[in-house]
């Protein structure tokens, strides 16, 4: 969808938790997308895959912010940001394909996916970043996950997520 209209996103959250490993079900689906790209002309765009915003917006800004959309006929949950806690596109961001169907999907990486979780913390964010862990501990990356810890100063809690490593 974003990719048809060259904006550079990424997909996050629990979609991208799924695509690592993690059982855990979602009910949305989440992007973070560069903020420059984030206007009404996206939004114009979205309406004609049949996504209905869910709130007025009146300025950009705003939707931003937290642009929330559902889709008529399927229900499903569009989120779109231009950062949450831990993760922006910024320059450094290391950004993966997956294939979905036919399609390749840009996908937050595995180690930003635990960034994300460290930045908020919460007693159900250290859950699902344990079992993502566990899934795809082989697979980190040490040194682009430190790095980006430092950078969100999430280190010592990723120490911590790191004791889970299988």
């Amino acid at each position: 969808m974003f990719g048809e209209q060259k904006i550079p996103y990424a997909l996050i959250g629990g979609c991208s938790a799924i695509y690592y490993g993690s059982p855990y079900i979602t009910r949305d689906v989440d992007f973070v997308v560069v903020p420059e790209k984030i206007d009404f002309e996206l939004m114009g765009y979205l309406k004609k895959l049949g996504f209905e915003p869910t709130e007025e917006y009146e300025k950009v800004e705003e939707l931003g912010a937290f642009g929330q959309f559902v889709h008529k006929e399927t229900n499903i949950v569009l989120h779109i940001f231009s950062m949450v806690g831990g993760f922006s596109l910024k320059e450094g961001i290391e950004i993966n394909e997956a294939e979905y169907g036919k399609d390749k999907i840009k996908i937050c990486t595995v180690e930003d996916y635990l960034i994300m979780r460290a930045s908020v913390w919460y007693e159900e964010d250290k859950q699902k970043a344990i079992v993502v862990i566990r899934a795809q501990g082989k697979n980190l990356n040490p040194d682009y996950l430190m790095k980006r810890a430092d950078e969100e100063k999430v280190t010592e809690r990723i120490k911590w997520l790191l004791k889970f490593k299988k």
